[in-house]
């Protein structure tokens, strides 16, 4: 993607196909458009005053110029390499993802999922275990046990009562069915909705998830605790200990727990007395805790407690053992504009997405007046057997599957199509009542044919999408052959950029230059002694040596720099200090307060060596090849621009 956006940050253009508008531009036998060109030029000039002659013009040229780029590359056959088609089919199916979902129930899922996202539902629930490959008669009998339940409630009977005799919930049954504070995305969508859809002690209507069929009760309702940072001390306790070193431990952690709430420092307490290794050494951080996350409940419960940063909660006892939490940061719920992408991330990944998918595919069914023709696909319920439950099923090669089952559009999916996605769910799998597998691949199989259409024919129903296909389009050749001709040339031809420098070094001149040495002397008599040699002209290593002959440190360069104004702050702060000019050519300067000696010599006007000028001197290398190359597109192919034509769109 990075080479795309290369490319449309210096031109973007796009091309369409020929229509019977007027022709602005030939290029040999290829004619471009005026629809084409203006689509072009409005995209990268949206001022109100572009509009002119002038303007459009001008911008011509560079359209030219593009178009003469594009047309070598076709004649070259890179868009024929399978390379540039891979990459082109890649872009094409991000593209077309927009266009393949309902915007509105896109946005709908958005603003329902934020609206969720700021409470947290406290809630219980009966399970009736059903699994979704269940049989029709297993499915009926889990049916009418949770409807039961559901008239036992109805009538006034307790939902604890119920969760004990009859919740297949193992986990949760022992609490009365609860599963603590949940909020959006702890569970699957199904269990979601209807938890925020269930007022505060009511109990929900019967519902189906993947795990079976629940009822759920809704006790408490909250604003949103966000996520809260804590750190733990914790003395651990494991299974099947005697009461005795439950006392110890519980001893222990309310030392811990004086010693905190007295204002004792929680990170050295952590690394001192906590028994969970993995945390102490870190000052007891656990990191953010959030609702319905990885903690146990009564540990969570404990955390979102805390009201304040730097909050001690009393101790906490739990399973594993003792805890004293504190509260180290606290992060509320975002705005909806700030919060707005990490929603979409986490929607990306549930459930939920399938309802925009749906929506679409029910949206084009009636579009394109989508038919299931059910006599043909009544031969899969006795075609379609068990054993494509474990891989085995096979079909007759002489019987004929050459009827049709679905239409729409102007296409026609016959039997032998359906047999053919049927075979993707042949292998081991939990095995299931066929008539209801058949039903649910084939709904599956619609929708797939259906969107695999609608993605066809994009360009074709969707002019900006056709643009956009064709910007990516052009912008591949565009990459591929500037990089051919222009950039990696540019890097590659050592031998034509020297003598692109040789032939235009004068451009690229060092300004006045700068070079600043400070020496720090030991003492007043070093300084004295320094002076001397260098008003003598000796050379600094001669200097050096002599003096530090018996002491290494008896004088040393402290600091140094060598550049123009602007560049290195210790040159402008010598410049300015002792008021250097460019015409001063070499000062001396001692400084016996700080025992310092300044050496400042300045560097008149010189040609840059290529190495101290690469950059910018390949950057132009480029620019030099590029006119070059365009030079030669020109001459070589018969262009022929009607201006008649332009004039014609002007204001």
């Amino acid at each position: 993607m990075k080479k795309i956006f290369v490319l449309l940050s210096f031109l973007v253009f796009v091309n369409l196909a020929f229509s019977q508008s007027n022709v602005i531009l030939e290029i040999d036998d290829e004619k471009i458009t005026t629809d084409e060109f203006l689509h072009i030029y409005k995209k990268n000039n949206t001022n109100t005053n572009a509009m002119t002659y002038q303007a459009m013009e001008e911008y011509l040229d560079l359209f030219v110029n593009f178009k003469l780029k594009v047309h070598e590359a076709k004649l070259l056959g890179l868009d024929t390499l399978k390379s540039f088609k891979n990459e082109l089919s890649g872009y094409r199916s991000q593209l077309a993802q927009p266009y393949l979902t309902d915007k509105k129930v896109e946005e709908d899922i958005l603003a329902e999922s934020y609206e969720r996202m700021r409470w947290d539902v406290e809630v219980s629930h009966i399970l009736i275990k059903c699994d979704q490959s269940a049989s029709i008669a297993d499915t009926v009998k889990a049916w009418n046990k949770i409807n039961d339940i559901y008239k036992k409630l109805k009538k006034g009977e307790s939902f604890e009562e119920l969760v004990k005799k009859y919740s297949e919930d193992e986990g949760t049954v022992p609490t009365n069915g609860s599963l603590g504070y949940k909020t959006v995305f702890n569970l699957v969508y199904e269990f979601e909705s209807a938890m925020y859809e269930t007022k505060v002690g009511d109990f929900s209507q019967p519902f189906r998830s993947r795990f079976g069929y629940h009822i759920l009760k809704v006790t408490d309702k909250r604003p949103a605790k966000g996520k809260y940072q804590i750190a733990h001390v914790m003395t651990i306790v494991p299974e099947g200990s005697s009461r005795h070193l439950w006392k110890k431990a519980e001893d222990k952690i309310n030392e811990v727990y004086q010693k905190a709430i007295a204002g004792e420092d929680f990170a050295q307490l952590a690394d001192e007395y906590s028994e969970d290794r993995r945390t102490a050494t870190n000052g007891g951080m656990i990191g953010w805790v959030s609702v319905g996350g990885r903690m146990i409940k009564e540990f969570e419960e404990a955390v979102f407690k805390l009201e304040n940063i730097g909050d001690i909660s009393p101790v906490l006892k739990t399973n594993y053992g003792y805890h004293v939490i504190k509260l180290v940061d606290k992060e509320e719920i975002k705005p909806f504009d700030e919060a707005k992408n990490d929603l979409k991330r986490l929607i990306s990944n549930t459930a939920r997405t399938s309802k925009s998918r749906d929506a679409i595919v029910n949206t084009l069914k009636n579009e394109y007046n989508a038919k299931t023709i059910d006599e043909n696909l009544k031969l899969f319920y006795t075609l379609v057997t068990d054993s494509i439950f474990n891989g085995t099923w096979a079909v007759d090669e002489n019987l004929k599957l050459d009827k049709p089952i679905l239409t729409f559009a102007n296409q026609t999916k016959t039997q032998k199509d359906f047999v053919d996605y049927l075979m993707k769910y042949n292998r081991k799998q939990s095995p299931q009542d066929v008539k209801m597998f058949v039903d649910n691949a084939y709904n599956n199989f619609v929708s797939k044919m259906i969107l695999m259409y609608e993605e066809d024919i994009l360009e074709n129903k969707y002019p900006d999408f056709r643009y956009l296909i064709k910007e990516y389009h052009d912008g591949i050749l565009l990459f591929e052959l500037t990089d051919r001709f222009v950039w990696s040339k540019a890097i590659q031809d050592t031998v034509g950029l020297e003598k692109f420098y040789q032939e235009n070094k004068n451009s690229y001149m060092w300004d006045y230059r700068y070079d600043v040495r400070v020496y720090e002397c030991k003492d007043a008599k070093v300084l004295n002694s320094a002076m001397k040699l260098f008003n003598k002209k000796k050379s600094e290593e001669f200097i050096l040596a002599k003096i530090n002959k018996k002491d290494s440190t008896a004088i040393v360069l402290s600091e140094s720099a060598f550049a123009e104004k602007g560049v290195k702050p210790l040159v402008d702060s010598k410049i300015k200090q002792f008021n250097i000019s460019e015409t001063d050519g070499f000062r001396l300067v001692s400084q016996g307060e700080n025992n310092t000696i300044t050496l400042i010599e300045v560097h008149g006007p010189e040609v840059k060596t290529l190495n101290e000028a690469k950059g910018i001197i390949t950057a132009d290398y480029q620019n030099y090849l590029e006119k070059e190359w365009i030079k030669t597109l020109r001459s070589k192919y018969n262009i022929k621009v009607h201006k008649d034509v332009l004039k014609t769109l002007a204001n």
